[in-house]
């Protein structure tokens, strides 16, 4: 140890409160960075294990209709590293079941064996007994033991087993092209860029396809269960967790073990790897282990929280908020660990000055500086580290249930996950801040004038400015003249203050830099928590409405026609209600009164909840969707611009309206007399179904094309035209959409609606524009926009894009502004602690 670092030593023993001072700088820096990079590391481990406890640690999934090439295939893969887990489950076959039991388990019980350690890589686990482990074992889901046909460990199962295979629908015989058509059913989510699947008369169809009923899903098949022979299985276990590799679209499996399999059977594999760096490489990887099988899905949530990139957008985003965090830290600590150091080396400059005159080099002086802020490193930084750890300990302690909830990851706890390399990023990251906040101070001591240090007068010296200022600011008469913008507000006070703020240069500035840090700060923070309640309303669709339980519902249409029609818009039923409507003004009757009925079935259903055991009400509400034209003086200049760039959900006409497919919410009226009364509104005057008002929300959620960010819409009020109907030559349309005009380089294309018909000759939908023939008839009524109110109520939510109108229940009995199948929805509370099944 030499001299310098021994006069440094004693240096700091001597002025310990300054010592500590700075210590506690470094530990607070510290501790702030372990607070945030622990609370992301453990956040990101609860949401990685409660995704392999709901769906398994699978990777990657494939598809083989060659079982043993894939077991031979994944067992020299294993041997050789490329893959470190394998597990599969092979299609058995479908049981038939009744029309009572298909009410409850849904079309059919897919039938799959269990390959390998389905519990970890396919989260296929008992809740009650064990897995099958020989043929004529089966493990059912916990339905068919609460809500179906009360089964219990040791019953038996009697079931026709067959093959699914897609026909024709009735009358469809003439629909094919060439041989095959593409899949015209649903299907599960398969890999972007996955090969397009071709079906036929007569194709397997295996537990990846929905169900087929051209009658539903528009297309031309149907499905039928084939080469079926009974089977009676012992019930062993039933499972409670529903995870992906139990769901199909046909209904949840049963696991079996070494059950025979049909001719046409397919067998999906599942495989864990290690050493990725991200999706692509996972794909590749696992594709060349198993050549004989197609990799068609990945498991993109685990790879997200295991750090593997998978491209997501808003991983992209949450790494910016916490790297945001970091610099907010770093900067803050910085400016109190420089203050410290600066305040330290200008009060200890006779001290630099008396070493300068016995020798002492800049660089030995730099370097005792620098020697201090290492030695306060060396304690601060750990114990940094342990007050950020114990702090996040005790947060997760008493909030970890909370924010486990939050999340949606009840099925595990929330606990501290430490990463050592997170922390040893912490040490270096603090490390850096020390150094970055000693450099200046460091500099200044190696430059001490040893004359001045000498007599004394360094701590004290003014700049030179100062002095100029000084000295000018001292002559008679001006002496107590208010000097500059502190003198004028202040008085002498002002004055006395930047006369000893221009003399104490050092010092002065220090303390103007610390306290303009700590107002951008301040709005740094104030932002950033604007944002992350912005991004995560976004996230969770557009500003969900605050209840613990919500109940949605719809009645489906009377034929497909109605479905179709919905999709776009709207529709018309064709079964056995009222004759089709042979006016334009019978069609809005019959529309707004199926409206009306609905509204007071959907009432007597809140009714009735109302009455279950610890449901808590708030409220319910009606939305329906109908396409309006608005004056442009009543919207913004954000709305106007967001459909320009076709995102959003209109956008201008050609003659300068704008025209958009609105939400119109018909809120419960004492819920509505309430929000009304919060804006200064007479709720009666909503009620008058001669002159139809409605409350308009001014924000909503909108898009340019790469960011979500909340936008103003309805800015002013006015009347709005809103469209009931369509009648082309004398009979309803089947809905109606939005089309974009073609547009000029450099200008934006026009917004119109367009109603569709249909045709039975070729099965399909036709839009009437302006080049159609026939005739078509509108129907549109006004509506007075009579307030604008910045928020839709609590029980309502916000918008996800586009205008918003709130109006009272008691409307829907008069108004169903071209939607006559509203949705349906409610909010309800529990008890703490509770759930209410409703």
């Amino acid at each position: 140890m030499n001299a310098m670092t021994t006069f440094t030593l004693k240096s700091l023993r001597a002025n310990k409160v300054r010592t500590l001072v700075t210590i506690a700088g470094v530990a607070l820096a510290a501790a702030l960075l372990t607070a945030v990079l622990t609370s992301y590391t453990s956040l990101l481990d609860m949401m990685c294990r409660g995704e392999q406890q709901s769906s398994g640690t699978w990777m990657a999934e494939v598809q083989t209709s060659d079982l043993a090439t894939l077991e031979q295939e994944a067992a020299t893969a294993q041997d050789q590293g490329t893959i470190t887990g394998f597990a599969a489950l092979q299609d058995v076959g479908f049981g038939q079941l009744s029309e009572a039991q298909q009410s409850v388990y849904g079309h059919y019980l897919p039938i799959s064996n269990i390959i390998g350690n389905v519990e970890e890589l396919c989260a296929v686990r008992p809740e009650e007994g064990r897995l099958p482990q020989a043929p004529g074992e089966i493990m059912l889901s916990s339905q068919w033991r609460e809500i179906g046909d009360n089964l219990r460990i040791g019953d038996t199962l009697t079931l026709l087993v067959g093959e699914r295979q897609a026909v024709l629908a009735p009358g469809k015989e003439g629909s094919m092209s060439g041989g095959s058509i593409p899949i015209s059913g649903p299907t599960q989510a398969t890999e972007e860029g996955a090969a397009e699947k071709y079906y036929e008369e007569g194709t397997p169809l295996d537990s990846s396809i929905g169900y087929f009923e051209a009658e539903v899903d528009g297309g031309i098949f149907n499905e039928e269960l084939v080469d079926t022979e009974e089977r009676t299985f012992t019930v062993v276990g039933f499972y409670g967790d529903y995870g992906y590799t139990a769901i199909t679209n046909v209904g949840l499996k049963g696991f079996t073990y070494e059950e025979p399999a049909t001719a046409n059977a397919q067998t999906f594999g599942y495989v864990s790897a290690s050493g990725v760096e991200n999706s692509g490489q996972l794909k590749q990887q696992v594709a060349d282990a198993l050549p004989g099988s197609t990799v068609t899905l990945l498991h993109v949530g685990l790879l997200r929280y295991l750090g593997i990139n998978t491209g997501g957008a808003i991983w992209d985003t949450l790494y910016g908020i916490i790297a945001i965090l970091a610099v907010v830290i770093i900067v803050a600590c910085v400016s109190l660990i420089y203050n410290a150091f600066a305040i330290s080396v200008a009060e200890r400059s006779g001290q630099f000055g008396l070493l300068a005159s016995v020798g002492a080099s800049r660089r030995q002086l730099r370097r005792a500086v620098v020697v201090e802020a290492l030695t306060v490193a060396l304690i601060g930084i750990p114990l940094g580290l342990l007050v950020g750890i114990a702090g996040c300990a005790v947060t997760f302690f008493f909030l970890g249930g909370d924010i486990a909830t939050l999340f949606g990851a009840n099925q595990v706890e929330f606990r501290l996950a430490i990463e050592p390399m997170v922390l040893a990023l912490i040490a270096v990251l603090t490390l850096v801040t020390v150094l970055l906040s000693v450099f200046v101070p460091a500099w200044r001591a190696s430059r001490t004038n040893v004359i001045d240090a000498l007599r004394g007068r360094q701590s004290e010296r003014a700049s030179k400015k100062g002095q100029r200022q000084a000295a000018n600011a001292a002559r008679a008469g001006r002496l107590w003249k208010g000097q500059g913008l502190a003198g004028r507000v202040f008085g002498i006070g002002g004055t006395l203050a930047r006369m000893n703020e221009k003399r104490g240069a050092s010092k002065g500035t220090a303390a103007s830099v610390s306290l303009a840090l700590a107002i951008v700060l301040l709005m740094t923070a104030g932002s950033l928590s604007a944002f992350l309640g912005t991004l995560a309303t976004v996230a969770s669709g557009g500003g969900v409405p605050a209840g613990d339980v919500g109940v949605t519902a719809s009645f489906d249409s009377d034929s497909e026609r109605g479905l179709a029609g919905q999709t776009m818009g709207g529709g018309d039923s064709n079964g056995d209600g009222p004759a089709e409507p042979e006016t334009l003004e019978e069609l809005v009757a019959q529309r707004d009164q199926r409206f009306a009925e609905e509204a007071v079935v959907y009432g007597r259903a809140f009714e009735a909840m109302k009455t279950v055991p610890d449901a808590q009400p708030i409220g319910w509400h009606l939305d329906s969707r109908a396409a309006v034209t608005i004056d442009s003086s009543m919207i913004s200049p954000a709305l106007a611009a967001e459909g320009s760039t076709g995102m959003g959900s209109g956008g201008m006409s050609a003659d300068g309206q704008y025209i958009s497919d609105a939400r119109f919410s018909y809120v419960d009226d004492a819920a509505f007399d309430s929000y009304a009364a919060s804006l200064g509104q007479n709720p009666t005057d909503y009620r008058d179904p001669a002159h139809p008002r409605a409350i308009a929300v001014k924000q909503a959620y909108g898009n340019n094309g790469s960011t979500y960010t909340m936008i103003d819409t309805i800015v002013a009020t006015g009347t709005v035209r809103v469209t009931e109907g369509f009648m082309y030559d004398g009979r309803p349309v089947d809905g109606y959409g939005f089309d974009i005009s073609a547009s000029n380089e450099g200008e934006s294309g026009y917004y119109s609606i367009v109603p569709y018909v249909f045709d039975e000759e070729d099965d399909s939908y036709h839009s009437l524009d302006d080049a159609a023939p026939g005739s078509l008839e509108e129907a549109t009524v006004d509506l007075e926009v009579a307030a604008i109110a910045d928020e839709a109520p609590g029980l309502v939510g916000m918008s996800g894009e586009g205008v918003s109108f709130i109006l009272p229940m008691s409307m829907a009995a008069h108004y169903g502004f071209y939607c006559y199948e509203p949705t349906f929805r409610s909010l309800f509370n529990a008890p703490e602690g509770q759930s209410a099944d409703v």
